[in-house]
This record gives C-alpha cells, structure tokens and sequence, in this order.
C-alpha cells in the first residue's frame, strides 16, 4: 500500500452495547460523525445507517474481523442488571494480546463499573466535564486512534468549537439517558465541599524542592495546577456560582472570590496551600485556621483538609477540604469556642 492510499484510511470506532440501549448509541455515533466531518468509519450494530453485521454471514466472524480492525472500542454501559457476557467477549476479542492495538473507553452511565474497568478511568457520561474532557482528546489528540498518527480534526484543545460540540453533546446525552436507579442511602454535607486534585508529578516537584524554597514553589504549584475535581452544591453557593467550571483551579476560584470580597483578606488561601503541601508531602497537615466569608454570606468559615488520597490509575493525588463555619463575636475580635464548665 502506498502513502496516499495510507492516508486516506479512515479510523474505525466500534459501539459495544446492548441493542436496548441503541438510541444513546445513536447519539455517540452521529456526534463522532458530525464533529469529524465523516472522517471516522463507527460501526454499531443496531443501527440500519452506521456500518452494522451483514444478512448472510456469520455474525460472531463479522464482529471479530471488525474488533481486529478497530482502533477504538467505546463500550456503553448503562444498567448493572443486563447482561453484559456478550459486550465482555467484544471487550475481550479488542483486548486480545495478538490483535493489533486498539483504545478501549468505557463509556459508563451507572454509579458502578465492571470489575474488568475498576482501575481504569471512564467516561461518565453523566458529567460534563468528563465529556469535556473526552471531547478535548478525541478531537485533537495526535495519540488518540492508536495506529493513525494524527489528530482527527485541526482543533486545538482550546478551540471555542471544541467546547461548544462538547456542551452540545452533554445535552443530547441528557436527553437519551436512563434514569438512576434511587440511592441506597441518603446524605447531606455538614459544611460545605471542595476536593482538589493535583498530578503526581507536581507532587513530586514540591516533594523534591530545597527546603527554604519549597513553601513558594509548592503555592505556586497548588494555585496554578491543582484544579477542582469535586464539590458539592454548598460550596458553590459558598463563592457565589451556580456551579464551577471543568478544570477550575484553585488561583481562578481564589481570584473569584476577591472580586467579590475586596475588602476582606484572602489568608484562608495561604493556610489552605499549606494544608495541600502538607498533603502533597503525605505528612499530617498543621493545623493553620485562617476565617473567610462566602459570597453574599455573613458567616464566616475555614477551609481543613481532612483527607488525601493517590489515584495510581489517573497518576494524581486528590485532597478533600471541607469549610467549617464559626461564630464570631460582635467585635470580629475572636470566635466564640463555648468551653465545658463544671455543674
């Protein structure tokens, strides 16, 4: 085959689903093929206009002649009560050691996962930041259809047209989507939350630098490159937005609040880039209490980290804070700490 005829190979992406689940597959395949121009061949099998098994032949030999040749396998997950065997063996046949090198995305719709994707990051298909982010690599990753060498489109990651086909996306998702089954269980936060999230490999750099330097690098590192991962509706409320936005960092939620609380110290931010060095070190963080108030809120509160764990599957570090409100006297003076007295 000579280089022309190479280059006008298209990347093949193969839906694993359930035939029941066929219109959210509908609407992965038409978005792949819409933002790529029909520079990618999807096969989908429950579909009469995506290549699908041919009448006449036999279909398990269709599927793995397909699988064998697919760059990408996307499987759609969305009830733990199907049965799942036959997306397995699909899985299986992509995976297989002798084939050539397939991606494999788990596309998951549920709270949980098959124990075969425990370790591996998904696409919760529930969150628009991970369509973002999803989005962002399958339109301008040079590495993301093993095999191609290029990116499918000429976006870069931070094209405004990259954004927009994500958000259009999320919504057609939204609207396909199975409800969730009901929580076994029903919780509230006693204080507002916040979890943040920074490589290992930023971990690494505070944990290597000179001691009478690391206190600058480490906040330089946590403001600019540990971004929120998770909060809940409290904490947004908190700093006045009705949501984050994907990949928020801590500087721009910190430069946020100033904008709104001019007149109020931003210490809270340097006791909290020492509690997340602390934790980057994976040593107990001191205690430093510094008060701030929320957007449009009288209360006054302080930002503890409580927890740090290390995600080896996603080779990053998260760290969970929760803003612990106090009571402040009248003359903003001290906070008022009610001591146990003796009868």
């Amino acid at each position: 085959m000579d280089s022309s005829s190479a280059e006008n190979i298209k990347p093949l992406l193969f839906i694993s689903h359930k035939h029941v689940d066929s219109l959210i597959a509908d609407t992965i395949r038409q978005f792949i093929t819409r933002s790529t121009a029909g520079n990618v061949d999807v096969f989908q099998s429950s579909s009469d206009i995506a290549e699908a098994p041919k009448a006449g032949r036999s279909l398990t030999k269709q599927l793995r002649e397909t699988l064998w040749k697919a760059n990408v396998v996307i499987l759609l997950y969305t009830d733990q009560d199907q049965d799942w065997n036959y997306c397995m063996w699909e899985i299986g046949v992509a995976s297989h050691p002798q084939s050539p090198e397939a991606r494999i995305i788990l596309f998951n719709c549920n709270t949980t996962a098959p124990g075969v994707f425990a370790d591996q990051v998904s696409v919760n298909l529930r969150a628009l930041a991970d369509i973002m982010k999803f989005t962002k690599d399958f339109l301008t990753s040079p590495d993301f259809f093993p095999g191609y060498g290029k990116a499918i489109t000429a976006f870069d990651d931070n094209d405004e047209a990259v954004t927009t086909a994500a958000a259009e996306f999320f919504e057609k998702l939204k609207a396909v989507l199975p409800e969730l089954p009901p929580p076994f269980s029903v919780d509230w936060p006693a204080f507002p939350f916040l979890q943040l999230e920074m490589k290992e490999k930023d971990a690494a750099i505070i944990k290597n630098a000179p001691t009478a330097e690391r206190s600058k690098i480490a906040t330089e590192i946590i403001l600019n490159e540990c971004v929120i991962s998770n909060a809940d509706k409290y904490c947004e409320q908190l700093f006045g937005m009705p949501n984050f936005l994907p990949d928020m960092t801590l500087k721009q939620l910190a430069e946020s609040w100033r904008e709104c609380n001019q007149t109020s110290k931003s210490k809270w931010v340097e006791a909290l880039c020492s509690q997340v060095t602390d934790g980057a070190l994976w040593k107990f963080p001191k205690n430093v209490v510094e008060l701030m108030q929320g957007v449009n809120d009288n209360n006054w509160f302080a930002p503890l980290m409580i927890r740090v764990r290390k995600i080896p599957a996603k080779a990053t570090v998260q760290f969970d804070i929760y803003f612990y409100k106090f009571i402040v006297k009248e003359d903003k003076q001290a906070v008022e700490i009610p001591l146990p007295l003796s009868e």
